[in-house]
């Protein structure tokens, strides 16, 4: 069943006791008066709610299947035991919330749960910061990035400016952590911030030497080191270049360009992720999910309901509500065959087949 985002809108908003645990339960409005919510990528839906005074981030599936709650679990057991100063773990909450079918009969739908991190995104706060003089606070914040920097690593995690966010007084969360470390660059950035405002920026590319630094209409731009764009265009969003790619957003959608401003993919996709370790893109847009190279050329024939990451060199994906996976060609590695299944790990997967739950390695052969 595909679960829509105007059901949870629904249900969110109405007064008739629709949660089993999260008591009090209203979502946050923005200054649009519509609901906060943002697409983390997987199948997945992030509202903003408060309970009990307490503000909170409901993850849920927009699928509600044997695959999503697989996924659920296993997002919930990665990063088990993490919690603490500098992140909040998420607590799989099972049948939480009743939504409605098309036929009006009631569902159940796990989701997941944790305390909203404080603060704005990394290179929001710099720029913020930036603006105001308020060098104290960049400096808070690279002694916390410091003890954050330490701490991951001490958990064997990596971090990402895009995955942390800052507190006014520079008091830094991770809200995800990454396959990549990008501490150094980051702690040259926040020096750079406070001994010398005016050049402000993370270049976090690989030598490519590219700025991210805020327009003057709060939008994003790319520079190089005297300031001087390299690359056309103004972006609300933009990530670092990485293999001479990097992921932009405008109003219409996400979209790819390369270090000339090329648009590979048009901004166009409601959801998009350039792996630079393996050359590929994941996008969706009108729910379809397809494989892109790094060029923009489309690998997959036929389009997916979902694609994951790539691990292995495989990417666990659904087709037709069935699991299978897709190697970085966009050929069909695994055949779409399982109830649900977990992305590759140490050469295998565990997959579920009716009553039987099993392993399986790259061939797709059990184990």
């Amino acid at each position: 069943m595909i679960v829509t985002i105007g059901q949870y809108m629904e249900t969110l908003t109405s007064s008739d006791g629709r949660t089993r645990t999260l008591h009090r339960l209203r979502p946050l409005l923005g200054e649009d008066g519509q609901l906060l919510f943002s697409m983390p990528g997987h199948g997945l839906v992030d509202f903003e709610v408060e309970a009990r005074g307490e503000k909170l981030t409901l993850r849920c599936p927009l699928r509600c299947d044997g695959p999503a709650v697989a996924r659920l679990r296993a997002l919930a057991a990665r990063d088990r035991g993490l919690g603490g100063r500098f992140f909040s773990e998420w607590r799989l909450l099972e049948g939480e919330l009743v939504l409605f079918d098309a036929l009006g009969w009631p569902v159940e739908v796990d989701v997941m749960v944790r305390p909203t991190p404080v603060g704005m995104p990394l290179a929001d706060f710099v720029a913020s910061a930036v603006v105001r003089g308020d060098t104290d606070a960049i400096r808070a914040a690279m002694q916390s990035f410091g003890e954050l920097a330490v701490w991951a690593r001490r958990m064997d995690r990596g971090v990402a400016p895009t995955k942390i966010v800052a507190s006014p007084e520079g008091a830094l969360s991770v809200i995800a952590f990454s396959a990549d470390d990008w501490s150094e660059r980051i702690f040259e950035m926040l020096q750079r911030a406070a001994e010398a405002p005016q050049n402000a920026g993370y270049d976090f590319g690989e030598g490519e030497g590219v700025r991210l630094v805020r327009d003057d209409g709060g939008g994003w731009r790319y520079v190089d080191g005297s300031g001087c764009a390299v690359v056309e265009g103004v972006w609300s969003h933009a990530a670092p270049f990485r293999a001479g790619r990097a992921e932009v957003e405008t109003a219409t959608g996400r979209g790819l360009i390369d270090t000339r401003g090329r648009e590979l993919l048009a901004p166009v996709y409601e959801e998009l992720v350039w792996d630079d370790r393996w050359g590929v893109v994941v996008a969706m847009r009108d729910g379809e999910w397809r494989l892109f190279d790094r060029d923009g050329r489309v690998l997959t024939a036929d389009a997916c309901d979902w694609i994951g990451e790539c691990f292995e060199g495989l990417m666990l994906a659904v087709r037709d509500g069935r699991c299978g996976f897709l190697d970085v060609c966009g050929r069909e590695a695994i055949p779409f065959m399982y109830d649900s299944a977990s992305s590759f790990s140490e050469g295998c997967s565990v997959a579920t087949l009716g009553p039987e739950t099993f392993l399986v390695d790259r061939r797709g052969v059990r184990i």
